[in-house]
């Protein structure tokens, strides 16, 4: 389990570099999440007062509708093993008071126009919202049960306050010129909050002494988790829709 006293499972830069390119390649359905809806989806799933499965999850890294296209079952092997070291790293990095604390990801958008503000329909960290607000989606029906009344509130009401910038700027650009928008200092701001929040809600479920998140195994020992729980012919684990033989079973090259 994620423990305080614990060196992070930090990503080599070549891995964390791998994880971005894969996640936009073909190697995977055209609707995976990226970098950093991905990190925001991770940032939900941690914080989540009862431990969430990657079974439960994983599916919905891939693809938000269920369609599998998958390409060669090495490739997904890796994509995988990527983004499960990707959870690891969240999950070791989280709630710390050290150096190496977790920090939301995001990309910039693109060059500014005149107004100051980002061209493109997406702007800063809108992805990150969006991947977060579908981990949340996923926190298990009664979590509530688990922590006292209080706790429960508090989070739920820091949590809203922390995307609820982006909710109303949203609102403000359906009656305003693209001018009224936030531009990006001022969503760095938002995000830097919002990270501020995540942090503080997984070190107040410490605190409260509810289960830590387990590391997940990576690299060749996926396939040997994968293959005690699923059969040849079975539906694999990891959540692409196809046969293990023909996903985390596959023989490697």
């Amino acid at each position: 389990m994620s423990n305080f006293s614990d060196p992070p499972l930090l990503m080599s830069d070549e891995d964390f570099e791998a994880l971005e390119e894969i996640l936009v390649s073909d190697q995977v359905p055209e609707d995976c999440m990226d970098l950093e809806m991905l990190d925001g989806f991770l940032a939900a799933i941690l914080i989540s007062p009862r431990p969430i499965a990657p079974e439960q999850w994983l599916p919905a890294v891939w693809s938000a509708h269920g369609d599998m296209n998958f390409g060669g079952g090495r490739g997904l092997q890796r994509a995988i093993s990527l983004v499960l070291a990707y959870y690891n790293e969240l999950a070791t990095t989280l709630g710390c008071d050290e150096g190496e604390c977790w920090e939301p990801f995001c990309f910039a958008t693109g060059e500014d126009d005149e107004s100051g503000n980002v061209a493109g329909d997406l702007q800063l960290g809108d992805e990150w919202v969006t991947g977060f607000s579908q981990g949340f989606e996923l926190w298990p029906d009664g979590w509530r049960e688990d922590v006292p009344e209080d706790s429960a509130e508090a989070v739920l009401s820091a949590l809203e306050e922390a995307i609820a910038p982006w909710s109303e700027d949203a609102d403000e650009d359906e009656d305003a010129d693209a001018g009224g928008m936030a531009d990006e200092e001022i969503r760095l701001g938002w995000l830097a909050a919002a990270g501020e929040t995540v942090n503080d809600v997984f070190a107040r479920w410490r605190d409260l002494d509810l289960p830590a998140p387990q590391i997940l195994a990576t690299g060749s020992a996926v396939a040997a988790n994968v293959n005690a729980e699923a059969g040849r012919n079975d539906v694999c684990p990891c959540g692409s829709g196809k046969k293990y033989k023909k996903c985390c079973g596959a023989p490697r090259d």
